[in-house]
């Protein structure tokens, strides 16, 4: 039984890596599910296949680190959909430079996407679900909130720390309303983000090396961790960050 039939959920960067798999995964449990991301053709792709599964898609082109284009996600998904069960916050980006050259564009645009829009769009969700007493957030962190990345990434490990302490005070605020706030932190996940590290022989060594599962993250490893947070029998957590990283932090 599909045990998210008839629901209506949001994913942000859905055209592509994990976004994808989890807009995709929420489709093959039965929700209809709004798309969003910069790039209008990645997103129509998936919308595709969430289509020829029997589901609705809508798909919505959009800088969401702009207020203004969150607005219009929410607004044009309620017009659909009128209604909103599931928001997952997946977009995201990296900058790998030495904290020593970052400039002030590079962190305000890091924190921007990673963490300024993440809590604009949980708090578009919590307007609609406070009004029904129920709903679920699900905000992708990274095991890189917890510890130091392994190149030099100080705003993309500050922006995810804040995603994980984010989650933690929007789940206690919002559980008033019936509203589950998680969040899911994968560690290394085979993406387009990551292919470059990964394609690297040193790079795959020096993670692998680190991983006591012995395996590279598959996007649909974190499928399933998101899917059971926005079911029923995720009711009861609130304010916690599941770890997918195959025992990287171990």
């Amino acid at each position: 039984m599909a045990v998210l039939k008839g629901q209506a959920a949001i994913v942000t960067g859905a055209g592509r890596g994990i976004g994808r798999a989890i807009a995709i995964g929420l489709a093959r449990e039965g929700a209809n599910v709004t798309l969003t991301d910069l790039s209008r053709d990645s997103i129509e792709s998936v919308a595709a296949e969430i289509r020829a599964m029997g589901c609705e898609a809508l798909t919505i082109e959009g800088d969401i680190s702009k207020v203004d284009t969150i607005k219009h996600i929410f607004d044009t998904h309620m017009e659909t959909f009128e209604d909103l069960d599931i928001l997952v916050n997946v977009a995201g980006m990296q900058t790998t430079t030495a904290c020593i050259d970052y400039t002030e564009e590079n962190w305000d645009r890091q924190m921007n996407v990673n963490l300024r829009a993440v809590f604009f769009c949980c708090q578009a969700a919590a307007r609609i679900m406070q009004l029904k007493k129920n709903g679920k957030i699900v905000n992708i962190s990274s095991t890189s909130g917890f510890v130091s990345s392994t190149n030099p990434k100080a705003a993309y490990d500050v922006s995810k720390a804040g995603v994980i302490h984010m989650t933690v005070s929007l789940g206690k605020e919002l559980s008033k309303f019936g509203i589950n706030v998680n969040s899911v932190a994968p560690g290394t996940i085979t993406t387009e983000m990551t292919k470059a590290w990964l394609e690297n022989p040193e790079g795959l060594e020096k993670s692998l090396s680190r991983i006591p599962l012995g395996r590279i993250g598959d996007v649909e490893d974190v499928v399933g961790p998101v899917v059971f947070l926005c079911s029923p029998a995720a009711s009861y957590i609130v304010g916690h960050t599941l770890v997918v990283d195959g025992g990287w932090l171990l």
